[in-house]
C-alpha cells in the first residue's frame, strides 16, 4: 500500500505539571538565538511557550521535528530562512501543531509571527491542529512529542490577573479559557486529564 493514502492521526494530550515533568528528559530545543531552535529527532521537548511560537512538523511513525522561534525582528528578518530549513528536515510533512503567540505590550512580532507560520503550514501540510494566541498576559504553554506513540504531551497553565491563582488547563473550560482560537485538525484526538474529547464534545474547535 502507498503511503500516501495512508491516514494517520495524531494525540494531544494536555496534563498537569506533574505527568508532563515525567516525561522531558532530552532534546530540549531553546529559543534564544545562540542554541538550535529546530530539532530533528524521536523525541524532544519545548518550555515556555509564551509570545514565542512553537510546535513541530511529522510523518507519524516516521520522522519529526520540533522548534521554538523567539518573536522579534531577527526571526522575522530570517523568516523565509527558517521556512526552509523546517522543509529541508522534514520534507513533505503530513501533520502539524502550532501554539504560542500573546497580545502584549512590547512584543510586536509576536501575534504576526504566528500568523506567518500558520499560513505557510495550511498552504503546505495537510492537517494542523492550532493553540493560537494565549488569552492571559501570565500564560505559558510546555509541549513534548514522541514519534513512536505520534504523542502530543502538553502543559499549559494560565492566570486571569497578576493576584490570581495559577490555573492548569485541566478540562475544556480551562483550554477555551487559556487560547483565543483552538483548531484541531482533521484526524488528531484530545484528551485533556485523560479523557478524550470528541467532536461532538466541541464541534466548534474540530476541524
Amino acid at each position: 500500500m502507498n503511503d500516501n493514502s495512508i491516514t494517520f492521526t495524531s494525540n494531544i494530550h494536555f496534563v498537569d505539571r506533574k505527568i508532563y515533568s515525567k516525561l522531558v528528559k532530552k532534546n530540549s530545543i531553546g529559543y534564544w538565538h545562540n542554541v538550535s531552535n529546530i530539532l530533528k529527532a524521536d523525541e524532544f521537548y519545548t518550555e515556555g511557550i509564551r509570545t514565542c511560537t512553537g510546535g513541530g512538523i511529522v510523518n507519524p511513525f516516521k520522522e519529526a521535528e520540533g522548534f521554538h522561534f523567539w518573536d522579534d525582528k531577527t526571526n522575522e528578518k530570517n523568516f523565509a530562512k527558517i521556512v526552509n530549513s523546517l522543509f529541508r528536515f522534514v520534507k513533505n510533512p503530513q501533520r502539524a501543531l502550532l501554539v504560542g503567540s500573546k497580545e502584549l505590550e512590547g512584543c510586536p512580532y509576536s501575534i504576526k509571527q504566528f500568523e506567518r507560520f500558520k499560513k505557510v503550514f495550511n498552504e503546505r501540510i495537510k492537517d494542523v491542529t492550532l493553540f493560537e494566541r494565549h488569552r492571559y498576559e501570565n500564560s505559558q504553554t510546555h509541549l513534548h512529542y514522541s514519534l513512536n506513540t505520534d504523542t502530543w504531551t502538553i502543559f499549559s497553565q494560565y492566570r486571569k490577573s497578576d493576584d490570581g491563582r495559577c490555573i492548569q488547563v485541566k478540562n475544556l473550560k480551562n483550554l477555551r479559557e487559556c487560547f483565543c482560537h483552538i483548531k484541531i485538525a482533521d484526524g488528531d484526538r484530545l484528551f485533556i486529564a485523560g479523557k478524550e474529547i470528541s467532536p461532538k464534545d466541541a464541534p466548534d474547535i474540530f476541524d
